[in-house]
């Protein structure tokens, strides 16, 4: 780590911009026919990693150590504040201070003590979060503490208190740092124990003509469109507090399209967004979600709305060509994943129609 540690140091301090935003921040009817869920247990995907050797590399940085602890807020997860009025048009259209989620948060009482979950050596110290820096690249932050260490510190993992939970923040947020860039902290092989049983859904699958447009028709689809999935997923672990019962996004979303009701693929099952491992490309979180997503307790203008769930709006095709198709009937199936495998479906009836002479019969 030491060779290109100020390299990894000035990409994590731009990272941090993005960070204090998220900190100043602090299921429904389907129009189309809905597919049996295909679910992979977390048994299942717990017995799997075991024998491809993606056993936990690290345990949770709160008491105790080896045991799984609640995860209100998810890797890649939207984190926004819409500068517009609380309204539709707000919504879809204003400015927004809007990133992903760069690790998970772990539910904790405040002033819970926080431990690093790796031994390094303490890089970055502010009034609110603190970096361990680990050898073979590996680094971590804890944000939302009382910090306790200084920059230089040698630190062990599960011995030495790096701060205590600041009041009012109910959690630690942890990032995990490969050569500078973020790292999904449940993937297999990362923090452990981690079990999940929960089945991501998908809700609704959508059609719009912009990104910031109305719904279409399924019934009369033609031209360029864009695909939308509304989807999310149930917390690991129940979360206590306020934050019960809210969603978290799911890991990936896949689709594809047959023709209805023979069956026959006529695009083969493509990834839209996989955040399993690693935040996508771009910075942007427009280019994975839709207009009209929001955090749980969204904020917009001056006012946050508390116990209000997050809506999560995945693009599965921004530009989706309905002229590959020949006019006719098909059905979009869109799968939710999440990092133990558990997966559902759900398809989404279309009619596909660009003959020029339609609308004149």
């Amino acid at each position: 780590m030491a060779t290109n540690s100020h390299i990894q140091r000035g990409a994590q301090r731009r990272m941090a911009t993005m960070f204090l935003l998220a900190a100043a921040i602090g299921g429904g009817a389907l129009a189309g026919r809905t597919a049996l869920p295909a679910q992979t247990s977390a048994a299942a995907a717990t017995q799997q990693a075991s024998s491809e050797g993606l056993s936990a590399s690290y345990s949770w940085p709160v008491k105790p150590f080896d045991r799984q602890h609640p995860v209100r807020g998810s890797f890649a997860d939207p984190r926004s504040i819409f500068r517009g009025n609380p309204t539709l048009r707000g919504l879809m259209t204003s400015r927004c201070a809007c990133s992903y989620h760069q690790g998970i948060d772990i539910a904790a009482p405040d002033g819970t003590d926080v431990y690093p979950v790796r031994s390094g050596v303490v890089r970055i110290v502010t009034p609110d979060w603190v970096e361990v820096d680990s050898d073979g690249g590996s680094a971590f932050q804890y944000w939302h503490i009382r910090s306790a260490v200084k920059v230089g510190d040698h630190v062990q993992a599960r011995q030495t208190i790096l701060g205590q939970i600041l009041h009012a923040s109910e959690h630690v947020h942890l990032t995990e740092l490969q050569n500078g860039k973020p790292t999904n902290p449940l993937a297999p092989g990362h923090i452990g124990p981690y079990a999940d049983s929960t089945t991501p859904r998908v809700n609704t699958i959508t059609f719009r003509l912009r990104d910031s447009g109305s719904d279409l028709l399924p019934e009369y689809l033609h031209g360029t469109v864009e695909i939308v999935a509304a989807a999310a997923d149930t917390p690991a672990v129940p979360v206590p507090g306020k934050w019960n019962g809210l969603p978290v996004t799911p890991s990936k979303l896949t689709y594809h399209v047959e023709t209805f009701p023979s069956g026959q693929v006529v695009i083969p099952e493509t990834t839209a967004m996989d955040v399993s491992h690693n935040l996508p490309t771009t910075s942007d979180m427009w280019h994975t979600y839709a207009r009209g997503t929001h955090m749980n307790m969204v904020q917009m203008g001056t006012h946050r709305y508390w116990y209000q769930p997050g809506v999560y709006l995945f693009k599965l095709s921004p530009r989706f060509d309905t002229q590959q198709l020949k006019d006719g009937v098909y059905s979009v199936t869109a799968t939710a994943w999440d990092t133990a495998g558990n997966h559902s479906s759900t398809s989404q009836i279309i009619n596909v129609h660009n003959r020029k002479t339609w609308l004149n019969g």
